[in-house]
């Protein structure tokens, strides 16, 4: 299994995807209709179509999945902007794509001082318990594990699923499913945030070995924020990361910059988890 990781544009996402979503809930019908007066894109607009000219009254079981499948694959993981006639799709945008597992971990190392990353045994333990019960507030790695923040009006895993993962409590306000985002206001804040992260993984590490300092620390810190294009090369291996140091290195450092891009395009951030075949960057 794969996780990709994609830009969204904050403003079509807040006005169009969420409206036109939590509607589908008990009016799908009524939600196609809305969403094709603000659409300029001619394929979204044939899918709203073909399953208009099907489609009974009621929520997503009125509608053909095939279509409904593809219309919001590309209303949440597609490049919109806004055009004369509408909304429609604008330029590719790379994104980010790794194993899901590895991916998980990464963000963990990032986000949770706790995770024993250096004890492949418990730190899998740890990834393998989120995964189907993810904590808020720990930023990327709860939305790598597709929880939801802020609280949606409807059941996400309703809308698609890849790996049958997800929960609903509005109660608790807590849920999370095989996909989900993060607004523009959010990332823009774990940017502010990713240097003290960092910075606190690497002390870490640091106090770990017993060293009175890590060579390629500063370097490291420099690759990792975006200010040097290459990591160094490693005269001393990360205890914590093992053989595969230089690896999971070049990795945080591909992870963060697609962070940081997002945030400096005050654009947001959806997740979703694939089947491991077909992954679109």
């Amino acid at each position: 299994m794969d996780v990709v990781l994609r830009p969204i544009n904050d403003r079509f996402f807040h006005d169009q995807v969420l409206p036109f979503l939590t509607r589908a809930m008990g009016d799908a019908p009524g939600a196609l209709e809305s969403l094709l007066d603000g659409m300029g894109d001619g394929q979204a607009r044939m899918l709203c179509e073909r399953m208009l000219s099907t489609s009974v009254p009621g929520g997503l079981a009125s509608v053909d999945a095939d279509p409904w499948a593809e219309l919001v694959d590309r209303l949440i993981f597609q490049q919109w902007q806004e055009g004369p006639a509408g909304w429609e799709v604008g330029g590719m945008q790379a994104g980010y794509a790794d194993v899901w597992d590895e991916a998980l971990h990464l963000a963990l190392m990032l986000e949770e001082p706790g995770y024993p990353y250096w004890d492949a045994r418990g730190a899998r333990e740890v990834r393998d318990g989120f995964r189907f019960r993810p904590m808020s507030d720990m930023g990327l790695a709860s939305l790598l594990a597709g929880q939801w923040e802020p609280f949606p009006e409807f059941p996400p895993d309703r809308i698609f699923s890849t790996q049958g993962r997800g929960e609903y409590f509005p109660g608790e306000g807590f849920a999370f499913a095989d996909w989900a985002w993060r607004p523009a206001r959010m990332i823009a804040h774990w940017q502010v945030n990713l240097p003290r992260k960092l910075e606190r993984l690497l002390a870490r590490e640091q106090e770990r070995m017993r060293l009175p300092s890590l060579p390629e620390k500063d370097e490291v810190l420099a690759y990792w924020m975006g200010k040097v294009a290459l990591p160094p090369p490693l005269t001393v291996a990360f205890s914590g990361l093992g053989p595969r140091a230089a690896n999971w290195i070049r990795e945080l450092g591909a992870l963060t910059s697609h962070v940081r891009t997002a945030a400096l395009a005050k654009q947001g951030l959806a997740a979703m988890v694939t089947k491991g075949t077909g992954v679109r960057i």
